[in-house]
C-alpha cells in the first residue's frame, strides 16, 4: 500500500512543481484506549492514560501529549483549588495578533476542568489600551466539549486547540488514529538545503514576468490490434493539430487550437468507418474542429467553445454556444479528498512564484492531506526531500541528475540543466520496465530555454491462450511549443453577446443558454 502511495504521490508532487518512512500499518502497536494517536509521524506511548471517546469526540490525556508537542513536563502545573492547568513551550514561532511578522516567544495554554472556555497567549504578543497601558493579548476558545478528569488525570478535547495552535490534525479511519502535525516543529529539524529548486523556481518566474504566446503543435495516435483464430480487428485513432496560446502572469490564459481527427475501424476485413457518414451523405471522417478555452484561474472560471461543421451536421451541435465551467467549485466539492480547497490550491501555486522553495515547504506540508498513518508530514517532507532536496542530486557536466524512484519497476528521473550557475531548463522521464510492469511506457517532459516538449509512448501485448486472440496496443503522444514575451492580453471571456451554457446547471437543471 504504502508503495502505491510514494508512486501516487511522486507523480502529484512532480505535477504541482511542482524518506523516512513512518512505522507502516504491520508494524503498528498494540492500541492504547479507542484509537491510535500519532505526533509528527510517531505513534504516542501512553504510560497511565490512555485516549478517550466523550460526546464523539477524541480526548486526549494533556500531559502525555502536550509534552510530546514540545511542552516540558516541568512547565505544567496544576493548581488544586481552581483545578486549572497551566503548561508553557519555550520559544514558539507564531504570527502577532495586529498581523505584523512572525516572531518568537512562550507558549502558554491554560484551561479549567469542567469549563468550556480554553485560553492561550504568546509572550510578546502584546496590545497598547486606549491611556497608553499595555496588555497581555489572551485568545479563547469555546470548546464543544469541557476538559474533564478521569482517574485523576486531564483529558482534553484537542482538535479545536490544535487548529488554533496552528498544528495539522487528521483521522485515519482505516486504524482509527488521530493524526497530529506540528509542521513547524519537523521544519526546524530538516537539514536539507534547496539552492538547485530555487534557481528553477527562478527560471520559472521568467515566464510570468511578462505576458506570454506559446505557438506550438502535437500529435496522438493510438492503435489497438486483435489477432487470432477467430478474429482479425484493427483500431486506429489520430488527432494532429496547431495551438497558440496567451497567458498573462500565472493564471490567465487564452487557448486556441485548430485539430483533425481521423479514424479507422476494420472487422474482419471490412472497413467500418467508411459507414460514418453525416445526413448529406459526406464522409464524416476525418473532422475538423476548433477549439477555444479562455478564463482566469484566479476565479476558477473557465469557458470553451468547439467548433466543427461536420459535428453540427451530425448532432445540430451549437458552434455559436459556449460553455462556463467553475473548476473552483468542482475543486471545493473534492477538498476533503484533496485536503485543500481551491482557494489554497491557488495560494500555493502563486507562493510557488513568489518564494523560495524554502519559505513554500510549510505551505505545502500545512495542505497535504492528512489521512494517513502511512503518510504524515514527515513522509511528504522526506518525499520533497527525495525529489528536490540538493543531496539527491548528482552533476554531470552542467545538469543535475536525480533518481527519485527506483522501484516497483518504474524509474523516475528529475534534471536540471543550468547555464552560468543558473537553471535554465529541466526534464521529467518516468519510464516502465516492461518485464516488471508487463507493458513499456515512458513518459517526458521537458523545458529548455523557451522550448517545451513532452513525449508519451505505450505499448503493450497480451496473449489470452491459444483459442483466444492476442491483442496489442500502442499509444504515442507529442506535444511541443515555443514561449515568447508579447503585449498581447489573453480574452479571458467569450465574445460579448455570446450565448453561454454553465454546465454545473446543465448537469443538475437544463437552462437554456444566457448571453454573455
Amino acid at each position: 500500500m504504502k508503495k502505491l502511495l510514494r508512486l501516487s504521490l511522486c507523480a502529484g508532487l512532480l505535477a504541482a512543481l511542482l524518506c523516512v518512512p513512518s512505522l507502516a500499518a504491520g508494524q503498528m502497536p498494540e492500541k492504547q484506549g479507542e484509537f491510535y494517536v500519532m505526533i509528527n509521524g510517531e505513534y504516542v506511548t501512553f504510560t497511565d492514560a490512555v485516549p478517550q471517546l466523550r460526546e464523539s469526540r477524541s480526548c486526549l490525556p494533556f500531559a502525555a501529549v502536550f509534552e510530546q508537542l514540545g511542552f516540558p513536563q516541568e512547565s505544567m502545573t496544576w493548581d488544586a483549588d481552581t483545578q486549572t492547568v497551566t503548561a508553557v513551550k519555550p520559544d514558539v514561532l507564531y504570527s502577532p495578533s495586529n498581523g505584523g511578522e512572525p516572531q518568537r516567544g512562550d507558549l502558554t495554554v491554560q484551561l479549567t476542568i469542567g469549563s468550556k472556555e480554553i485560553k492561550y497567549w504568546y509572550e510578546n504578543d502584546l496590545t497598547a489600551g486606549p491611556g497608553g497601558e499595555v496588555t497581555q493579548v489572551t485568545n479563547v476558545l469555546q470548546s464543544e466539549v469541557a476538559p474533564y478528569l478521569s482517574d485523576g488525570r486531564t483529558y482534553i478535547p484537542f482538535g479545536l486547540l490544535a487548529d488554533a495552535l496552528g498544528y495539522n490534525v487528521g483521522w485515519d479511519s482505516t486504524v482509527g488514529a488521530v493524526l497530529i502535525d506540528d509542521v513547524n516543529a519537523i521544519l526546524a529539524a530538516n537539514t536539507e538545503t534547496y539552492e538547485l529548486m530555487d534557481q528553477y523556481q527562478a527560471y520559472n518566474r521568467t515566464f510570468v514576468e511578462k505576458n506570454q504566446k506559446v505557438t506550438g503543435k502535437y500529435t496522438m495516435d493510438m492503435s489497438m490490434t486483435e489477432t487470432g483464430p477467430n478474429a482479425a480487428n484493427d483500431l486506429s485513432f489520430t488527432v494532429k493539430g496547431d495551438y497558440d496560446m496567451v497567458t498573462a502572469g500565472s493564471t490567465a490564459f487564452q487557448f486556441n487550437t485548430d485539430m483533425t481527427v481521423d479514424a479507422s475501424v476494420r472487422m474482419d476485413g471490412m472497413d467500418m468507418s467508411a459507414m460514418l457518414a453525416s445526413p448529406d451523405g459526406s464522409p464524416m471522417l476525418p473532422m475538423n474542429l476548433g477549439f477555444d478555452m479562455r478564463g482566469d484561474m484566479a476565479n476558477g472560471t473557465f469557458y470553451f467553445n468547439l467548433d466543427s461543421q461536420q459535428l453540427a451536421a451530425l448532432t445540430g451541435w451549437n458552434s455559436e454556444t459556449w460553455y462556463k465551467l467553475d473548476m473552483a467549485a468542482i475543486y471545493d466539492e473534492m477538498s476533503a479528498v484533496t485536503g485543500m480547497n481551491y482557494q489554497q490550491l491557488l495560494e500555493l501555486s502563486t507562493a510557488s512564484l513568489e518564494e523560495d522553495f524554502s519559505q513554500l515547504m510549510p505551505s505545502i506540508l500545512n495542505n497535504m492531506p492528512l489521512t494517513s498513518v502511512d503518510f504524515t508530514a514527515t513522509d511528504y517532507l522526506a518525499l520533497l526531500n527525495l525529489i528536490c532536496g540538493d543531496s539527491h542530486f548528482k552533476q554531470v557536466g552542467t545538469r543535475y541528475e536525480n533518481t527519485f524512484l527506483d522501484e516497483s519497476g518504474i524509474t523516475g528521473t528529475f534534471t536540471l540543466y543550468t547555464s552560468a550557475g543558473k537553471v535554465n531548463g529541466y526534464a521529467i522521464e518516468l519510464k516502465a520496465d516492461p518485464a516488471v510492469v508487463g507493458a513499456e511506457m515512458t513518459l517526458t517532459a521537458a523545458m529548455q530555454g523557451s522550448k517545451m516538449t513532452m513525449d508519451m509512448t505505450v505499448a503493450a501485448s497480451q496473449e489470452q491462450g491459444a483459442d483466444l486472440p492476442q491483442v496489442e496496443l500502442s499509444l504515442n503522444l507529442a506535444m511541443d511549443g515555443t514561449y515568447q514575451s508579447t503585449s498581447t492580453q489573453p480574452q479571458t471571456a467569450p465574445p460579448a453577446g455570446a450565448p453561454v451554457a454553465d454546465l454545473m446547471e446543465m448537469f443538475g437543471v437544463v437552462e437554456a443558454p444566457t448571453a454573455a
